[in-house]
């Protein structure tokens, strides 16, 4: 007979899920004031394009290739919480060096350190990953997820607007180093805040596997796990060469908006929160379609616009007009980032699931840290422009093969049709208008 999965009380899931929020937010702000700055600090510091890919490509691989054992050590200690809740303490403790490295060293050896403490940082944060996604599973329910992660986005949108501006502002302001540093020190009075937050969510009741199973996965068993469930086994591969066509470019924008365009590095600050803002209007909107027509639609609607955000700054004429090409980046990102969220979570099973997340990240992210390395290097031979196009080429194959390869059966049918805002509600009050005029003329 099959384990039940035990579940928190109504009010227990209710504060879980308001805390995630406050947690979420936090983390939000704290990100955006050092994540899309790390590039143009190093930068900064005089590092050349193929080195920004390493920034980029190192700790995603580190981090990825620890995902698995990651899952199978959650599994087996049954700590989800606390674990997260160390490792995302930890990672963000780890911007302390990242900030004095500017100060104490300089050339190549400033350059290296810093992606070493920017690699250690994702490499312990990391750890983390599949217990926090198993973890959200089991704190909403699966009816209200696609609405409940939508309002949750929508609020870390706001947070990480927040961030980004005031990291403008202070790079704009102080220049680097300095500025530099004052954002990436509130960065981490933030990070530690949502640590703490994210502690005192209600401990979750969690279905660990059983004695036999809870064992090392090596090669075969990992490939029997993927094979088990086809959906799963699909989207991990398609997902491959998704996400490789996404990394392929995506650390070298705010290169490209710098060099190529000549923007101002302050202005970059006010980019990227042209795309949280529209991440916030796209959350709403996304997550209401994703509860009525599923998570795959969404994805493929959301995925048109992401896989084409590389054409949109290819042609750009000026870096003003990067906001732009930002916004329809993150609203579109916004739709397809919170479905694949929620695809994850529906097709693979309760029980084991964070090693079967585990599975997912490792894959994906092998995926995205071969891709910045590939493009940066390549940036430095052959140039940006040539590998913006090459990215968005990646993406549009990587789009049409999770299109034709991921089966999700229970999704309902959506028309281009059923995108335009209130269109739901324009037909049904069509159908009662015609249905007034009907009844009119069968009175008379």
């Amino acid at each position: 007979m099959e384990d039940q999965v035990p579940t928190l009380s109504r009010a227990e899931m209710e504060r879980a899920m308001r805390i995630s929020v406050i947690d979420g937010m936090l983390a939000s702000a704290s990100e955006n004031m050092i994540g899309p700055f790390l590039a143009l600090c190093a930068l900064a510091m005089g590092a050349s394009k193929g080195q920004i890919g390493l920034l980029s490509a190192l700790p995603a691989f580190l981090s990825n290739i620890l995902q698995i054992p990651a899952a199978r050590f959650t599994e087996n200690r049954g700590e989800r919480q606390k674990l997260v809740v160390v490792t995302s303490g930890l990672s963000r403790l780890t911007i302390i060096p990242i900030v004095l490295t500017p100060v104490l060293l300089k050339g190549d050896a400033a350059i290296y350190t810093f992606i070493f403490f920017v690699t250690l940082r994702g490499f312990i944060n990391s750890i983390g990953v599949p217990g926090w996604t198993s973890l959200m599973a089991d704190i909403t329910p699966r009816s209200i997820r696609g609405s409940y992660f939508g309002y949750r986005n929508i609020m870390c949108n706001l947070a990480a607007l927040v961030g980004t501006l005031v990291a403008g502002w202070f790079i704009e302001r102080a220049g680097y180093p300095r500025g530099y540093q004052l954002s990436f020190s509130a960065a981490l009075i933030l990070g530690l805040l949502s640590s703490y937050y994210f502690s005192t969510i209600p401990k979750v009741p969690w279905l660990r596997q059983g004695k036999s199973q809870r064992r090392f996965m090596g090669l075969r068993e990992g490939w029997q796990a993927v094979s088990q469930y086809t959906a799963f086994r699909n989207y991990c591969f398609t997902s491959i060469l998704w996400n490789f066509g996404v990394t392929f470019s995506g650390a070298l924008f705010s290169v490209y908006f710098r060099e190529n365009l000549g923007g101002d590095p302050g202005f970059w600050g006010v980019v990227t929160a042209s795309g949280l803002i529209a991440g916030v209007f796209g959350h709403r909107y996304w997550g209401r379609l994703a509860d009525q027509f599923g998570q795959k639609n969404v994805m493929l609607a959301g995925g048109v616009g992401a896989a084409s955000v590389p054409f949109l700054w290819w042609i750009l004429p000026r870096w003003e007009l990067a906001v732009v090409a930002e916004f329809i980046s993150g609203f579109c990102w916004a739709g397809y980032n919170l479905a694949a969220f929620n695809l994850i979570l529906e097709i693979t099973p309760d029980e084991g699931r964070t090693t079967y997340v585990g599975i997912y990240n490792t894959l994906a992210g092998l995926a995205s840290s071969v891709g910045p390395l590939v493009g940066g290097f390549l940036a430095d031979s052959i140039g940006l422009p040539a590998v913006i196009v090459i990215s968005g080429v990646l993406r549009w194959v990587g789009y049409f093969v999770f299109k034709h390869n991921v089966p999700v059966s229970a999704d309902v049918q959506m028309t281009w049709r059923d995108l335009i805002p209130f269109s739901q509600e324009l037909r049904l009050l069509r159908k009662q208008l015609e249905q007034r005029d009907n009844d009119s003329s069968l009175s008379q």
